[in-house]
């Protein structure tokens, strides 16, 4: 569940505190589904959100309250689930902009790219120049014509999807092998939770991979929030 215990202290989401209760809903929006209204079936961020309306009267109260959680939810996303499974916890979000970087064809380097430059680069590789948050059409719809909104929910059970990359057979057979093979994982995930990952069944592993479909337009959102929390902070300075 994506609650802000799950959140990994990340000084590159630190500032989604200070930002606009309204950039932070759309934020948790891009999360929660995609373009399309479909809902994430991995997600739990919908959950802890409406949890928190108990305690925080207004949509600001809310969203600035629940921060930790918007953040850990991208963090859960940009990791491996078996990983996650085991350490309780997503990746910091400069691992998640590398990672997304890298599947959207953005020349960088890790050593000498920071994350404002990266950023910059990944709207500029993807739109063709820098965008604002009042083009989400353009946004999705060059996105998803690319290729990189994807399906937000497999279509048949993501159990009923690992059964069949992990063994054929009988439905019992099948069963039975499933159980037997999640007892000897469960062991071994814990020891060597990175080899696991990268060891599983190739149907299974794409379930557990970090979720392109939504880290990709994720970190477009984060990244054009950040660029407007830059402007706001220079022209609240000047004055």
């Amino acid at each position: 569940m994506a609650t802000e215990a799950k959140f990994r202290e990340d000084p590159d989401l630190a500032f989604l505190q200070y930002c606009d209760f309204q950039d932070l809903r759309l934020l948790s929006s891009t999360l929660i589904s995609d373009s399309e209204g479909t809902e994430q079936w991995t997600g739990a961020l919908k959950h802890t959100l409406v949890k928190n309306m108990g305690i925080y009267p207004t949509e600001e109260e809310l969203y600035k309250n629940s921060w930790k959680a918007i953040a850990a939810e991208i963090q859960l996303f940009g990791g491996d689930t078996v990983v996650n499974f085991v350490r309780g916890k997503g990746v910091v979000y400069r691992e998640i902009i590398e990672d997304v970087a890298g599947k959207t064809g953005v020349d960088f380097h890790k050593a000498s790219t920071d994350i404002t430059h990266l950023e910059d680069k990944l709207l500029r590789t993807l739109f063709g120049r820098v965008t604002q948050l009042n083009e989400l059409d353009f946004i999705n719809k060059t996105l998803k014509e690319n290729g990189y909104l994807g399906l937000t929910s497999i279509k048949e059970s993501p159990l009923k999807t690992i059964k069949n990359s992990i063994g054929g057979g009988t439905a019992s057979g099948a069963a039975s092998g499933l159980m037997a093979g999640l007892n000897i994982a469960k062991n071994f995930i814990k020891a060597n939770p990175f080899i696991a990952a990268a060891t599983l069944p190739l149907t299974a592993k794409d379930i557990t991979a970090p979720a392109y479909r939504v880290t990709i337009p994720a970190c477009c959102i984060i990244a054009m929030m950040r660029i407007k929390h830059e402007n706001n902070k220079t022209n609240y300075d000047e004055f």
